[in-house]
């Protein structure tokens, strides 16, 4: 699964960035809604810009920028 995974996104690596020392990662809100990790959709942060979107508004981002790669950040509160 792993090695699948990764030829996946052998053509994307030149857009996906690493966080470096100073960037700011936008992984607890939407950038143009109130989604959060907490939400039902949970939250997408584009690995390149390092902006967090709402998956309403993901597909908003992918055409305007081309970036394909997300992180989708989803948590499960228990009671």
């Amino acid at each position: 699964m792993a090695a699948d995974l990764g030829e996946l996104l052998v053509p994307f690596m030149p857009t996906i960035r690493v966080p470096k020392t100073g960037d700011r990662v936008y992984k607890s809100e939407c950038a143009f809604s109130f989604d959060s990790p907490e939400s039902e959709g949970g939250l997408y942060v584009c690995m390149n810009t390092f902006l967090g979107f709402g998956r309403e508004h993901v597909e908003r981002h992918y055409r305007k920028t081309g970036q394909s790669v997300y992180m989708h950040l989803k948590r499960h509160v228990k009671e």
